[in-house]
């Protein structure tokens, strides 16, 4: 075919367009227009040139006088004709039928539509109006089918396959693909991803019969695509041996993180030259497909390399996978596998499952070796030794540790930062170092020794709280009234030694009971005592009873805890509180 000459299929199909745009430009339906003559189509066809002009040329010029045909030639070109049409109708009386196997039928029709045409204009050729209606007919049989298919069905939009929904026309998606993708990335921030919606790449188009779907328009449409949860990404996995490490979402970003990972890991000491430094074990990339979010952001994706910790990774478990696929690609046990919503685990799995993978991820190591002259601090150890000064269970810091400076030189390697060989040059130390030194009780405590906690010096339920620490009467009341009757037991609130025992000014009678460290407790206004100064008294052992003396307005217990003298609320002391 020479170049530029359209084909006799192009110029049938030309022919066939062009009568439809005749039908609507004249509001005409099909069967409206019974006979056109292919001039008024506006449209210019080598077959009309080839088929029509060049035998009536050519009867021009032999000047011979036009045949009259005998009737019974008419009859059968009539009967050809009737044939023909009734043919050509035949199909039309079956659209209604066929609207739901239109989208696949399409494609067969237009190829019995070429072979069909070809058949007319070569029964036809040597007669200008039997050319003229089978291509009037062809016209219109092509025409039918054309508004049917596009009346009857929709283009089904997809994302990677997803099926998303339907429109009247592709171009209702691909003209706002590029708003929704602007959309979908603002909502996604914790990650570096970014998703980009190409039309017939991730975004498919499929015709399908329109029967029981509803179109989209162009808000629903960007919404579908904007709001989408279940985004399968592919993406790269970082391997710490066999062990995946984190996900990032390309090749270039997984290999701009390695190299600031072992940057970061490998920094040498101030005053030393790094001489090498390489990954513990063999980092490898690998594809590994994941729910968008799963898809780490460069920052947190470092941090998962240099500190580890727990993570999360999303998945829809795709054709052919397996518990112990899945498991064997993110290095996990399969009891770490669960349901989407994070709360049961599965014992199986099935194509488009969406699933959650529990994972605790080991920080990657790096061997960095360096060079050179540096201060170094030298830790002091902790030394314990046993006392017999001590009660059993008390430990008393009798020396504190003090580290040591030393400016070392020569060459250290270093294994996730701890150094694991030195070769020394020369040390000069700045400050010896002091171990801690720890006693540690070996006698055993007396009954009444105290505790160091502190107990309700009253039975609970016993007494109600009647005044708390604060302004009152002109001054500070440093203490807790307990009121409660007279002759309620009184309790020590721990052990110690009784530093005083009767008559203390405002107080009345009054115990005080010297604890260690400092700390003392106080027990005013009461009735009777049945210790002495001096006396050892264990925590809970009976101390006297509560009454009314001293400067008092009712029968209650005035209870005081001191450190060093100073006065301690006694309900941020006493377990459980008063």
């Amino acid at each position: 075919m020479e170049s530029g000459k359209k084909s006799v299929d192009e110029q049938k199909k030309e022919l066939a367009k062009a009568y439809a745009k005749y039908l609507a430009e004249n509001d005409l339906k099909p069967g409206d227009a019974t006979f056109v003559e292919p001039e008024n189509l506006g449209v210019k066809s080598e077959i009309l040139d080839t088929e029509i002009a060049k035998p009536e040329a050519k009867a021009r010029k032999k000047k011979k006088k036009k045949k009259v045909k005998p009737a019974k030639v008419y009859k059968e070109e009539g009967q050809k004709m009737i044939a023909l049409e009734e043919a050509m109708a035949a199909p039309l009386t079956k659209i209604d039928g066929i609207a739901d196997r239109m989208s696949d039928a399409f494609h067969k029709f237009c190829i019995d539509f070429v072979k069909a045409t070809s058949n007319i204009f070569a029964a036809y050729k040597n007669s200008k109006r039997a050319i003229g209606i089978a291509v009037l007919a062809v016209c219109v049989l092509s025409a039918v089918m054309l508004v049917v298919f596009d009346r009857f069905t929709v283009y089904e939009y997809a994302y990677n396959g997803k099926v998303l929904g339907y429109v009247k026309e592709q171009e209702e998606v691909t003209n706002v693909l590029a708003v929704a993708g602007d959309q979908l990335n603002q909502v996604i921030t914790d990650t570096d991803q970014e998703i980009e919606f190409v039309a017939n790449d991730n975004i498919s188009f499929k015709r399908v019969v329109s029967s029981g779907k509803d179109a989209d328009d162009a808000d629903t449409t960007v919404n579908k695509l904007a709001y989408m949860t279940d985004i399968e990404v592919a993406a790269k996995g970082i391997y710490d041996g066999n062990k995946l490490a984190t996900i990032v979402k390309d090749q270039e970003s997984a290999e701009r993180l390695l190299a600031e990972v072992k940057a970061e890991l490998s920094t040498p000491d101030e005053g030393m030259e790094l001489i090498s430094s390489e990954f513990r074990n063999s980092l490898d990339i690998r594809d590994i497909n994941v729910l968008l979010t799963s898809v780490q952001s460069n920052a947190v994706a470092r941090q998962q390399m240099t500190e580890g910790g727990d993570v999360r990774f999303y998945h829809l478990v795709e054709e052919g996978e397996t518990l112990s696929s899945i498991a064997r690609d993110f290095s996990v046990n399969k009891n770490s596998i669960y349901d989407e919503n994070n709360k049961e685990q599965l014992e199986a799995v099935s194509r488009g499952d969406k699933i959650c993978i529990h994972k605790t991820v080991d920080p990657v190591s790096v061997e960095m070796v360096e060079t050179g002259k540096m201060k170094e601090i030298v830790p002091y150890e902790t030394i314990k030794k046993k006392s017999k000064k001590y009660y059993i269970g008390d430990e008393v810091v009798e020396v504190k540790g003090v580290d040591g400076v030393q400016i070392f030189e020569g060459t250290l390697t270093k294994v996730g930062g701890k150094v694991v060989d030195r070769d020394t040059k020369s040390i000069e130390v700045l400050t010896e170092k002091v171990d801690k030194l720890i006693l540690v009780g070996t006698t055993k405590r007396p009954k009444t020794a105290p505790t160091g906690t502190f107990k309700n010096p009253l039975t609970p339920g016993s007494y109600v709280v009647t005044s708390r620490p604060g302004w009152r009467w002109g001054r500070t009341h440093e203490g807790v009234d307990m009121g409660c009757g007279i002759g309620n037991p009184v309790y020590a609130s721990d052990g110690g030694v009784i530093t005083c025992s009767g008559g203390y000014g405002g107080y009345g009678n009054c115990i005080d009971i010297q604890h260690n460290d400092g700390w003392m407790s106080r027990y005013g206004h009461l009735n009777s005592m049945v210790v002495k100064v001096g006396d050892k008294v264990y925590q809970g052992q009976l101390i006297g009873y509560s009454g009314n003396s001293g400067r008092s307005t009712g029968p209650h217990l005035h209870f005081e805890i001191r450190k060093n003298g100073k006065f301690v609320d006694p309900d941020t002391k006493v377990k459980g509180g008063l």
